[in-house]
């Protein structure tokens, strides 16, 4: 396993506000969306679709422009109005469309069962999701770092919210006033997106951070149920020279004379490892469980320390490549870091 580089987080998106908007937004949507639908029972086609329609853009438009205010805080440079109006096209005419067939059909047609209807709400808000964070992404750009991150992310929060959503929206039955369905619609709404906003919210650092699988390795090394990984991995924290922010993120090492080796894959491409220099450099280490104080040296091909620390990298790494002229770090743990990494 080559080494995952992350960086922790730059965002300063509240992991509240956000959670709060994608609810709010769902709950104003949704109840729109259920207002229109009661509306249109009864009524001509074009009128009843018209309603759906107008319901459908209610809900896109109050979940892009809330979740464009939260995100525009965090990303001073994204633009809101851009991410907005793909989040009202998307979101709010996808809804309209999957409601459009209920809406002509009059009420006509079968019910299908309920756990069919959740199967088929799910699929839809995988492929919807998916189809909401690229063209979100598309107005994310230039704003954060990996915009792309954002298609993993609403392709994972919207099958939730949409299976919670179809189950609150097959509830009300012919005898349930309109007042009450759009008070369904309003609870439904804002439990549907507390979960969006919960999943996609986990999200969110990645967008100008750290990727979210070396957050889930950092986890796992804070535990002891996985001791195959803490043979191979350690979590590594620096801080930035110029930023004076933390860095945390798992590395893969070796044991080598003096302390642990760590080779940064694709060293022009990572930027950690310019934080530690030649000389001792605090850092802390994630190792069995606990983030500890260390040290770390820039090792550099005439450095002494050099040759044996390639050495012992490569004995243990034997598939992966070390290049000629490869920075490596050596970390050593607290003041008897020697004795403890070598023994």
């Amino acid at each position: 396993m080559t080494e995952t580089s992350v960086r922790a987080s730059r965002t300063g998106t509240p992991r509240a506000a956000w959670v709060a908007a994608c609810a709010g937004a769902e709950a104003v949507g949704l109840g729109a969306a259920a207002a229109a639908a009661r509306l249109g029972e009864g009524r001509p086609d074009g009128i009843a679709l018209a309603l759906v329609i107008g319901g459908g853009l209610v809900e896109g438009t109050a979940l892009g422009g809330l979740q464009a205010t939260v995100l525009g805080r965090a990303f001073p440079r994204l633009r809101r109005l851009r991410y907005a109006a793909a989040t009202v096209l998307v979101a709010g005419l996808g809804w309209a469309a999957a409601s459009a067939p209920g809406v002509l059909s009059g009420g006509a047609a079968d019910t299908p069962p309920l756990a069919l209807v959740l199967l088929g709400a799910a699929a839809l808000g995988l492929v919807m999701g998916a189809v909401l964070g690229a063209v979100q992404a598309l107005a994310l750009r230039g704003a954060v770092r990996h915009p792309g991150r954002w298609v993993g992310a609403n392709a994972a929060a919207w099958p939730l919210a949409m299976t919670l959503i179809f189950a609150g929206a097959t509830t009300p039955g012919a005898a349930w006033s309109t007042w009450s369905v759009v008070l369904l619609g309003v609870v439904t709404g804002a439990v549907a997106g507390t979960g969006l906003g919960l999943v996609t919210g986990w999200f969110l650092p990645a967008l100008d951070g750290p990727p979210t699988s070396g957050r889930i390795v950092l986890a796992a090394l804070r535990t002891h149920r996985f001791r195959g990984l803490h043979a191979s991995l350690v979590g590594l924290e620096v801080v930035g020279r110029h930023t004076g922010r933390r860095y945390r993120f798992p590395v893969q090492y070796a044991v080598a004379p003096g302390g642990l080796a760590v080779v940064p894959a694709h060293a022009a491409a990572k930027t950690w490892w310019r934080n530690v220099t030649p000389e001792p450099t605090p850092v802390a280490l994630l190792r069995e469980g606990v983030w500890a104080p260390a040290t770390a040296r820039l090792l550099a091909p005439d450095d002494p320390a050099y040759r044996p620390a390639v050495a012992a990298y490569s004995e243990r790494w034997p598939h992966t490549p070390v290049p000629p002229d490869q920075p490596v770090v050596l970390v050593r743990i607290g003041a008897a870091a020697s004795t403890r990494a070598t023994s």
